[in-house]
């Protein structure tokens, strides 16, 4: 537990000094150095509590003299002083502000230990340091704490300017590193684990981003339930589970999907890409990976990628140690299933916002957001190809939050763009439907009648927890998976008159390549040749969108389902949508037309791609609505005839209730 921690000194702490005192620059009476709680929490997860963190301390006394202090943090209201020492050497006379104080404290035992100095605004230390990445979140926050390798160049000039203090032993030499290289029966050129675990676990991953990325492992291999376990760090430390029913996987198949790259076939829809997934989530958050998996008919297998072992033999050597028992039931799969062990993770570099929730809570919360709105088709169960996942977070389920899913939102025609380039016989296309949410004044009356907590969690889920003017924009959904959400893709600026348009663009497997997909599928890049004719379909919805920010727009909302989605084939394009002709080229046919407004109603019925019954009734935060699957292509076409009809889609919808009274929708599912 090593960290690299970062503060730029301001007036009111260096008084810590004498010789800053004695030359008058004093300005506060303050004799101690402040410690961000963010960055104490971080450091110290398992101090949350005690007012008072030890420590003991060694910092220069003079230029080659090394003295040892016992120190402390204390808690100062809602942030800590660096308190227990104050040099008196007249050394320290360089001390102004702007000066850069770099501790690197070793947490894991009690008392920590530390080394530390201050830098002054000349030395090449501090604009070594300052002019590296990972000084960056300065910018942001007052003091920084990196975990790790995270601070690997700090302590390397750290260790260069000051060795008195920082200069340690590497834990694995050039000439044990020769050595294993001279045992080495493999090609001489095959590159460095340690090195490249390096790497990997630097591919842009935020912890929910990583998490979603094991949970498209396990929707992957069929999984129906998927559980996420995630304890609080201060009880047995950092650790988290992603355990699932899915269909597991054979000991040969778990080496395969161990190693790194594996090349594999993938089927149309395999969430995976690049092989990479499991071991990049994995290793961005932990240095220690543990997979438990089990095919029917097969025995568990359980296999583990460990940092310290890799950075030891500097060999790509899987251990098959068991479970330790602290961690056995959370791995405990059924009959078939996987388990995802982290242990050994790092502490979040994300900036903690706020003083109301403590970190870890603010990480849970972000965790569920993350994956209620990503997966938001597949808990709803209108993912293609799968049936309704069930997505538990510390045994809590989470509920979809559709970024478009509100009643009062105004639904648009959807259509086709072919990707230019793509093969003849497999051709790469988008599917882009836009909507235009609910301005505030409706949005308000809508929630109304609401407790004044579900109004601020209603409010929450339909901005995704930011600002509503971030939310608009171009939602990329990969095979029903949301990959990428908010911003115009430099197709428009972003502009608060637009903020209430959402625009669903989904593609799978083929348009991969011509989308230039990255390897932890959150970023993608739109081709040049397609600007125009998306931003030239999007041209009506943007101007309805600012209609009805302005309040301009009179006619009553239309229900979520209420425009038409017939294709002219009548056959569901991939993912279960249903788009209008467009022409050669991408172009479509006609500008998007706003849905026909409707009679308010809390009664909808819709067209879904798949489902086990020929219509299904369900009830929710929106109201009842009706879903109904093509197991019965006469209702159907019914539904298709009266799409334009509420009070024919009401009837119809009373209708369907008599036959589920009578039993007789449980006869029709039979005979389907």
């Amino acid at each position: 537990m090593k960290f690299t921690i970062l503060r730029l000194l301001t007036h009111s702490e260096l008084g810590m000094f004498h010789e800053y005192r004695r030359q008058g620059k004093e300005r506060a009476k303050q004799r101690s150095i402040n410690f961000d709680w963010d960055v104490v929490g971080k450091v110290f997860p398992s101090a949350e509590n005690p007012d008072t963190i030890a420590i003991t301390c060694r910092r220069l006394e003079d230029e080659g003299t090394v003295v040892e202090i016992a120190s402390w943090l204390k808690r100062q209201h809602k942030n800590w002083r660096f308190e227990g020492d104050c040099p008196k050497s007249s050394f320290y006379s360089f001390v102004d502000p702007g000066v850069l104080f770099a501790m690197v404290v070793d947490a894991s035992s009690t008392p920590a230990k530390a080394s530390w100095v201050v830098i002054p605004e000349d030395h090449p230390a501090r604009s070594s340091i300052l002019g590296h990445g990972e000084s960056a979140q300065l910018g942001k926050s007052a003091m920084i704490a990196l975990y790790g390798d995270e601070g690997q160049y700090c302590q390397t000039v750290l260790s260069d300017h000051f060795p008195q203090l920082f200069k340690e032993a590497e834990t694995v030499s050039v000439t044990s590193q020769k050595e294993n290289d001279n045992n080495r029966d493999d090609d001489d050129a095959a590159p460095d684990p340690l090195g490249l675990f390096k790497i990997l676990a630097r591919a842009g991953h935020s912890l929910p981003s990583a998490v979603a990325d094991l949970v498209d492992n396990s929707l992957s291999h069929g999984a129906r339930e998927i559980d996420i376990t995630f304890p609080n760090p201060n009880a047995g430390g950092r650790w988290m589970c992603i355990r699932d029913d899915g269909t597991g996987m054979t000991p040969s198949g778990l080496r395969g999907a161990m190693k790194i790259g594996q090349q594999r076939e993938y089927g149309d829809g395999d969430l995976g890409k690049f092989g990479y997934g499991l071991k990049g989530a994995a290793w961005s958050q932990a240095d220690r990976l543990t997979v438990v998996s089990k095919a029917a008919g097969n025995e568990s297998t359980t296999l583990t990628w460990d940092k310290d072992h890799l950075a030891k033999t500097r060999r790509w050597a899987l251990l098959t140690d068991p479970v330790a028992p602290e961690h056995t039931s959370a791995v405990d799969i059924g009959d078939t299933g996987t388990a995802v062990l982290l242990t050994q993770m790092r502490p979040s570099m994300e900036p903690a916002r706020g003083r109301a929730d403590s970190p870890y809570a603010q990480e849970l919360a972000a965790i569920k957001s993350h994956l209620e709105l990503v997966f938001h088709r597949y808990l709803e169960g209108k993912a293609r190809g799968h049936e309704k996942v069930i997505i538990r977070l510390n045994n809590e389920a989470l509920l979809a939050n559709n970024p478009m899913g509100h009643p009062l939102t105004k639904e648009y025609d959807q259509h086709r763009i072919e990707l230019p380039g793509a093969s003849q016989d497999k051709t790469a296309a988008l599917y882009v439907r836009a909507y235009v949410t609910p301005n505030e004044a409706e949005f308000d009356e809508y929630i109304k009648d609401l407790p004044p907590l579900e109004q601020r969690v209603e409010r929450d889920r339909h901005s995704l927890n930011g600002r509503a003017n971030d939310a608009q924009g171009l939602y990329f959904y990969r095979l029903d998976r949301l990959i990428k959400w908010g911003g115009w893709e430099d197709l428009f600026a972003k502009d608060e008159h637009t903020k209430l348009i959402r625009v669903a663009v989904d593609f799978d497997r083929l348009a991969d390549e011509q989308l230039q997909v990255d390897i932890s599928k959150q970023l993608i890049r739109l081709p040049f040749a397609i600007t125009k004719p998306l931003g030239d379909l999007l041209k009506g919805p943007r101007s309805a969108a600012r209609s009805r920010y302005n309040k301009k727009e009179k006619a009553a909302p239309t229900p979520k389902g209420g425009g038409k989605i017939v294709s002219p084939a009548g056959t569901p394009a991939p993912g279960g949508f249903l788009p209008p002709t467009t022409a050669a080229g991408g172009t479509p046919v006609a500008d998007p037309a706003p849905a026909p407004a409707a009679k308010k109603d809390r009664t909808s019925i819709r067209l879904v791609s798949s489902g086990d019954k020929p219509w299904q009734r369900k009830t929710g935060f929106k109201g009842e609505e009706v879903e109904v699957t093509p197991l019965m292509p006469t209702l159907v076409t019914l539904v298709q005839l009266i799409d334009k009809d509420a009070e024919a889609k009401n009837a119809l919808s009373e209708f369907l209730r008599a036959l589920e009274t009578a039993g007789v929708q449980d006869q029709l599912t039979d005979k389907a």
